[in-house]
């Protein structure tokens, strides 16, 4: 059990009624049983939530949700996990479809939290609020990911057009044309590496020396 795990688990213990957390960030792919397998030397100690527009008034109102989480939060104390970034969807780089994409996680070990994450592209697009170098180190790793899991190749284009779209939060406007341009040179630079392959060389065959003939007369 990673830690992203071990958080969700000791939330949905603390919760009274089923509850929907759509999670995103590194944790996120944490908690998505076909991506863990492969992200077990990556560390993290806590887990980000997302919360739709629609469903925020709701969620505000949910002190059973808020409880659970300060209850988890402090069950997990003694081991530097939590849960303190809960953002609504205004506040994070996204596509307007983004709702649209998000993938339920499967998470048979958990009774009433149940699980979503946005797509992979929408993970990419969140990076861009701040583009910094651990943002550019986590979009490799995430595009990298995406092929290794899917076989799918999110090629830069695809980002290019999907963070013209974005949804930009007001307090990166002004760094987000910088932050995209870091993040589709990064989406560039791994679509390079995947799709092309090394051209192989063989050398001629290795001519037998000829024997002299003499000089003719």
């Amino acid at each position: 059990m990673n830690a992203a795990q071990r958080i969700a688990e000791t939330v949905d213990r603390h919760l009274a009624e089923a509850t929907d957390v759509i999670v995103f960030g590194s944790a996120a792919l944490m908690l998505d049983a076909r991506y863990a397998p492969h992200l077990a030397a990556r560390v993290t100690n806590d887990v980000d939530i997302i919360i739709p527009a629609e469903r925020e008034v709701k969620m505000d109102a949910d002190r059973g949700f808020w409880t659970a989480i300060e209850s988890a939060n402090k069950e997990l104390e003694p081991e530097g996990l939590y849960i303190t970034h809960i953002f609504p969807e205004r506040e994070v780089t996204l596509t307007p479809e983004w709702k649209q994409h998000t993938v339920s996680l499967e998470t048979p070990g958990l009774g009433k939290l149940r699980l979503s994450r946005p797509r992979m592209l929408d993970l990419v697009v969140s990076k861009m609020g701040r583009g910094d170098a651990q943002d550019l180190e986590d979009v490799r790793n995430l595009l990298r990911l995406e092929h290794k899991v899917t076989g799918k190749i999110i090629r830069a284009a695809e980002v290019q057009a999907a963070a013209e779209r974005a949804r930009v939060p007001s307090v990166y406007q002004e760094i987000f044309p910088e932050a995209r341009r870091r993040i589709v040179a990064v989406a560039q630079e791994v679509e390079r590496a995947l799709t092309i392959r090394p051209t192989l060389v063989i050398p001629p065959p290795e001519e037998k020396p000829r024997q002299s003939q003499g000089i003719r007369p």
